[in-house]
């Protein structure tokens, strides 16, 4: 009887076209990848893959071995899934890469929550401002805003709409006076985020379209660099919701022409498409749609707020 695993790493070889890629995905070291495929190879005495410096092909006899190991490969997966789809309960782990700022406001906070629910999972999580390549295995779930989701080979299930805002601090407002119009900002020190390069904003209001090109002294790779900067003063910013909210709630944070909204965005759960979805997969996207859709709740408490103070 053949190493399942071997025949899984073959699988994944081929299927990524990198050794090391496929390291990632089965979770073990590039060495034992080489190992597994030499013990293949010298075991059925026959070559499977040629292997240059650039790139791997398939030799005839590794075509045919790799369309039957990938059943076998997929039919023990299909396995694996029917029975965590008959137990009461979801377990495994499930590896989610995500954002920066909405990871450390939003997300570790539901999935502790979620935990809580399902202490038969595990979850490991990422946060980065990088998009998890997913098909490499480096992430079952990705959760990210964009404006819409552009991958075709994924699965993109809507948590949320994203509100952005122009914000200021009340002294920086204080310093420069009223704003009454797009234009305005071209007088203002303003807070660029780095993670586009664009130094142009749109803006939606009621005479249209308008975009300006901005400039400022302050840059920052993500939302919270742009929030602290503006929180200290030193300029006007575009932010998200999800991060603006409580400020502007508690009035640390106001409304740079409020009538002018910067394009919309919607939070996306991120994964790949799966006849068989894991039941742990399932819960917990299930979880993250109840927990932030159709309206945030940062959104419902900003709108509770300006109700407020009308």
């Amino acid at each position: 009887m053949r190493d399942l695993n071997a025949l899984a790493t073959f699988v994944a070889v081929v299927d990524l076209n990198s050794f090391s890629l496929a390291a990632e995905r089965c979770g073990i070291s590039k060495a034992l990848v080489s190992k597994h495929i030499q013990t293949l190879e010298a075991s059925m005495g026959v070559k499977l893959l040629n292997r240059t410096t650039r790139k791997l092909g398939l030799t005839q006899a590794g075509e045919r071995f790799y369309e039957r190991c990938a059943r076998v490969i997929a039919d023990a997966e299909d396995a694996v899934r029917d029975l965590e789809d008959a137990s009461p309960d979801a377990h495994g782990l499930i590896r989610v890469s995500t954002a920066m700022s909405f990871g450390r406001l939003h997300l570790l906070p539901a999935i502790a929550d979620f935990l809580r629910e399902q202490a038969s999972i595990q979850i490991d999580v990422t946060l980065s401002e990088h998009f998890v390549d997913l098909i490499s295995g480096g992430a079952d779930i990705v959760v990210r805003m964009a404006d819409e989701p552009r991958l075709s080979n994924l699965v993109a299930r809507k948590l949320a709409p994203v509100h952005h805002a122009l914000v200021a601090s009340p002294s920086y407002l204080a310093s420069i006076g009223m704003l009454a119009c797009p234009a305005d900002l071209l007088r203002c020190n303003c807070l660029i985020y780095a993670g586009t390069g664009k130094r142009e904003w749109q803006l939606s209001g009621p005479d249209g379209e308008h975009r300006i090109k901005v400039s400022g002294n302050f840059r920052a790779n993500n939302g919270d660099g742009i929030a602290e900067a503006a929180l200290a003063g030193l300029g006007v910013g575009i932010l998200p919701s999800f991060i603006a909210s409580p400020h502007l709630v508690a009035g640390r944070l106001i409304h740079v022409l409020p009538q002018y909204r910067p394009p919309q965005r919607t939070l996306y759960a991120v994964f790949l498409p799966d006849r068989h979805l894991p039941k742990r997969i399932r819960e917990f996207v299930r979880f993250l749609s109840e927990r932030f859709g159709p309206e945030a709740y940062w959104d419902t408490a900003l709108r509770a707020a300006e109700h407020q103070h009308r």
